[in-house]
């Protein structure tokens, strides 16, 4: 982690200081060994692709229910964190004038948006508005979403692909949209509640970082500590003042929980409202996801959902996310790795691994320094590789370090952040990914 190379730095430093009035040679070489030991001695396991791609696995039962592979449980994730984007900004142009919705609109909640957050649990016989009815207004407005560069052609391909899973049952609607907070979006995060009857899963998803008008900037760079109430499972499990609270990043912290500016009810206590009803249902497991801003705000939700003492939420919760940066200092990673050993959450954080966003920030501002560290099992995708890390395995050594330092090339990095590069990776992959399940990388002791 960037923690680790400070710490190097650090010493190697301080020690070669002294060193240089008596020997410049001395220096030279305490530097040379100095990081030599240190990744002898930290540098931990790694899993490649070569070394999971015979695992025998393509579904993994747990508790009654079958959790899909690693490929498809991520790739849906990955197509509702892109149509968020695209789905937000439409409900805006239509709320400000700019683009009619009307003949794409169910004409019952046409009105109803403009001026409230979409809540449309009750249409389709209590399923909600069809995932075929959304793709169809997003489809229908694509020339919009390209004039605006949300896109186009990539969330084109995102609905052909959505529209071929609910065709290939033809007898009824699987997917459904019930609830999308976006009218305060000037003022507070956007996320969206969605149901799979199929897969009996409900999904809350928070979109990343757009434009200017928004605060997501500001929460972005909002990078101060703030304490996040240590959730009520793990009180007991933990020593000293994590008992009580957890430092995270403010920004990211207020956006859910204590956002000033919000008009009624924070973000946490309307999500709840919303998924109470849906995940009550028998069978029904919790999902969190998000790219980017998106990704670090399900971090933390995640994280909150699955230490809640509420009976009525399922465990574990799982978060699958795209490009997150850091969220929390290394009391948070050791509360969330907890968590994991409870079987509480599963957590899949998935980068590509040029992306500079999930390197950031590398340590709090304001008066209280502290470095930040990441959780959850990292699945990092080049073109033609792969590989799979976990804090307690991989040591967080010079090696590791060096490959979430800040400097990435600057040249590539849009590409490397967007989800677009992501699914094409994740698409080379297929084969093994297909091969094994997120239950099968938590059952292997030298990774987790």
């Amino acid at each position: 982690s960037s923690s680790f190379i400070f710490n190097v730095q650090s010493i190697v430093l301080y020690y070669s200081g002294k060193a240089v009035y008596s020997s410049p040679n001395k220096m030279k070489i305490f530097a040379f060994a100095s990081l030599f030991l240190s990744l002898v001695l930290h540098a931990g396991h790694f899993t490649s692709t070569e070394a999971l791609a015979a695992v025998p696995s393509t579904k993994k039962s747990s508790g009654g229910y079958d959790y899909p592979s690693l490929y498809d449980e991520s790739i849906p994730m990955l197509w509702t964190s892109k149509l968020v984007y695209s789905f937000a900004t439409l409900l805006k142009a239509g709320r400000e004038g700019k683009l009619d919705l009307g003949n794409t609109f169910p004409p019952e909640v046409l009105e109803l948006y403009k001026e409230e957050r979409l809540d449309v649990r009750g249409l389709d016989g209590e399923n909600g508005l069809s995932f075929t009815k959304v793709v169809e207004i997003v489809r229908a407005n694509a020339d919009y979403l390209q004039e605006n560069n949300i896109g186009g052609d990539f969330t084109t391909s995102i609905i052909e692909k959505l529209l071929a899973v609910e065709d290939a049952d033809k007898s009824s609607d699987s997917l459904f949209l019930e609830t999308f907070a976006s009218i305060e979006q000037a003022t507070q995060c956007v996320y969206g509640v969605v149901k799979d009857i199929v897969n009996k899963r409900v999904t809350v998803v928070f979109r990343g970082s757009t434009d200017l008008s928004t605060r997501d900037w500001q929460t972005n760079l909002s990078a101060q500590l703030v304490g996040l109430r240590t959730p009520k499972l793990l009180e007991d499990s933990l020593e000293g003042r994590l008992k009580d609270r957890l430092l995270v990043h403010r920004g990211f912290y207020n956006y859910i929980f204590s956002n000033s500016r919000a008009d009624g009810d924070q973000r946490y206590d309307m999500i709840l409202d919303d998924i109470k009803p849906l995940v009550e249902q028998e069978g029904y497991k919790l999902y969190v996801t998000g790219h980017s801003l998106g990704a670090a705000l399900s971090s933390v939700l995640a994280f909150k959902l699955a230490g809640s003492d509420k009976p009525w939420i399922p465990k574990p919760v799982t978060c699958i996310s795209y490009a997150s940066p850091l969220v929390g200092t290394k009391g948070f990673r050791t509360a969330f790795t907890l968590l994991e050993k409870m079987g509480l959450i599963r957590y899949l954080r998935i980068t590509n691994f040029n992306d500079l966003v999930p390197t950031i920030p590398p340590f709090s501002l304001g008066c209280t320094r502290r470095t930040f560290k990441h959780v959850g099992i990292n699945l990092r995708i080049y073109d033609k590789k792969f590989i799979l890390s976990h804090p307690n395995s991989n040591g967080w050594g010079i090696v590791n370090a060096l490959r979430n330092s800040i400097f990435k090339p600057l040249c590539c990095a849009l590409k490397e952040h967007g989800l677009q590069l992501h699914e094409k990776r994740m698409d080379a992959h297929k084969d093994a990914l297909e091969n094994m399940t997120l239950e099968d990388l938590y059952a292997d002791e030298k990774l987790v």
